[in-house]
């Protein structure tokens, strides 16, 4: 459930922005100096799932809507908005003395404003993947003064993402997978190259048939037909939107494909899946058993962060 930032007009905020500034201006140590930030705001869902893994999360005052992991604690925060569409006053009415920015978040001319206004911000800029999650907590662990925590964690997360890839790297098929995504009234659209979820396919050893297209593109009956996958995935909340596996199997977008007549579609939660953060090479491991039911792929001991 969502908790509204509740009291503070848009006039409000405007008006105490100079003051927040200058006071922010006044102290700013950096983190190898001491620095303690005790009012975090944490954009992203990758960097809030590292914020609490690294024991920091009582911390925390706000976050943003993607911001979903660990369930319970997240709920009970207050939301700044969007990942990709902040405002300036609703990230400083929470007044934050550390604003923790994963890549895609924006739009960049309210990032450029807090910077101006003199708000701390550790803006994590690496484009989102597998391979830059360790890089991920190594960032927040320095922004939080817990570079040790940190070092240990990514060492970890690296570990686990070695030896799952070890283990699909032995297998011999490549399934071909399309992925799909609810786009409303517009129907369905497919995940082609350049996507969280084209790289988690590939990853997990298997074939993206909607390759050709770039970005999310809307899937018509007939291009399902001729990628014909033999698995579809979608985030289990789409599924459950669209009335379950058997209803799914019955859109006539897909009731032609081998995926849709044997029921081979699989559900994963949205963050866990494509969120890349700490979780990720746990999600890798679920994906490839999924895909490759005959494949042994190693199970991943559980972590503290997997568990919340």
């Amino acid at each position: 459930m969502m908790t509204a930032l509740a009291g503070i007009g848009r006039r409000g905020v405007l008006a105490g922005l100079a003051g927040i500034a200058g006071a922010t201006m006044l102290h700013r140590p950096l983190y190898g100096e001491g620095m303690r930030a005790a009012r975090i705001v944490s954009v992203g869902g990758a960097m809030t799932e590292i914020v609490f893994a690294l024991g920091a999360g009582g911390r925390l005052i706000a976050v943003d809507t993607t911001s979903l992991y660990p369930v319970q604690a997240t709920a009970a925060l207050p939301k700044v908005g969007y990942l990709r569409s902040l405002s300036a006053e609703g990230v400083l009415s929470t007044r934050p003395d550390l604003i923790l920015l994963d890549a895609d978040a924006g739009p960049a001319d309210v990032v450029d404003q807090l910077q101006r206004l003199g708000t701390r911000i550790a803006h994590f800029t690496e484009r989102p993947s597998a391979a830059a999650v360790g890089d991920k907590i190594a960032f927040v662990g320095a922004a939080l003064n817990r570079p040790a925590e940190a070092a240990e964690m990514a060492a970890l997360f690296r570990r686990d993402l070695a030896a799952v890839t070890a283990s699909i790297g032995h297998l011999q098929q490549r399934p071909g997978i399309l992925f799909l995504m609810n786009a409303g009234a517009a129907g369905l659209r497919g995940a082609g190259s350049g996507t969280a979820a084209a790289e988690m396919v590939a990853l997990a050893g298997g074939r993206n048939v909607f390759g050709q297209a770039s970005g999310y593109k809307t899937v018509t009956a007939e291009a399902a037909v001729i990628a014909d996958p033999d698995a579809i995935l979608m985030m289990s909340q789409t599924i459950a939107e669209l009335g379950g596996i058997d209803r799914v199997a019955g859109l006539p977008v897909l009731a032609r494909t081998k995926a849709a007549r044997e029921r081979r579609i699989f559900g994963f939660d949205g963050n866990y899946l494509l969120g890349f953060g700490p979780r990720t090479a746990h999600a890798l491991a679920d994906l490839a058993a999924a895909l490759h039911p005959q494949g042994s792929i190693s199970p991943l001991p559980p972590r503290p962060w997997t568990s919340a």
